[in-house]
């Protein structure tokens, strides 16, 4: 390679660095999730597992979703796993909370997509003086 080559690969490498870069929504905060009717998902609360998909009607989105314990191996799950139901009109939002976590789920214009964004919930706990 010559020197004028490696010269070039490092003005072009540099330029790239500099570039601004996706950046995460808030401290804390897990990216949201777009999806399509009858496309699953798959996405992990806390320590539990959910998988889901939605379809449409009436302008609304009809969700399904499962709720359960991690599958390890052999070892058998603590829990039963949970299936929830729900009609999310367009333009509005509906969350499914977990012991360590909540997912919101949101039903845009027509019912064509559906946004996903997992939340981390922290207790507040208030210094006592």
């Amino acid at each position: 390679m010559t020197t004028s080559a490696k010269l070039a690969s490092v003005v072009l490498l540099s330029a790239l660095a500099l570039l601004p870069g996706k950046t995460p929504a808030a401290a804390g905060q897990a990216a949201a999730y777009h999806i399509a009717p009858l496309k699953g998902i798959t996405l992990t609360v806390g320590s539990k597992r959910a998988v889901g998909y939605y379809t449409t009607a009436g302008n609304a989105c009809h969700l399904t979703l499962m709720l359960a314990d991690p599958y390890v191996g052999s070892e058998k799950t603590v829990s039963e796993p949970v299936r929830v139901n729900l009609t999310v009109r367009e333009g509005t939002s509906a969350t499914v909370d977990a012991l360590e976590g909540s997912l919101d789920f949101r039903c845009a214009a027509g019912a064509t997509a559906m946004t996903i964004q997992p939340v981390q919930r922290t207790a507040y706990n208030a210094v006592a003086k």
